[in-house]
């Protein structure tokens, strides 16, 4: 270990985490000879990892925007409390 790694927990767990997912615009060159970065957006998101017994089973990502509306709240709200359910090993209505 190099101080970064950290044991996984046994059982279920849940890791949540800020996570830019990257797009790319384009599958072809720029004609300009434009930068790639310039053919790719980035979305800033919160990542919802599942684990169970260290094995990833399930990720979900939520879009973070810069003035996230009630209704995003709520939804991320909800992806996690069913995060938090599932790594109890309970299942929760709504």
């Amino acid at each position: 270990m190099d101080g970064t790694d950290q044991p996984e927990p046994p059982g279920r767990w849940v890791g949540v985490r800020l996570h830019h997912r990257h797009v790319r615009m384009d599958d072809r060159p720029c004609a300009t000879g434009c930068p790639e970065d310039e053919l790719t957006v980035s979305y800033p998101g919160i990542l919802i990892s599942s684990y169970d017994n260290g094995e990833l089973v399930e990720e979900r990502w939520i879009p973070l925007g810069a003035e996230p509306s009630e209704e995003d709240d709520e939804a991320l709200i909800d992806q996690l409390r069913e995060a938090l359910w599932w790594q109890l090993g309970d299942s929760q209505d709504s």
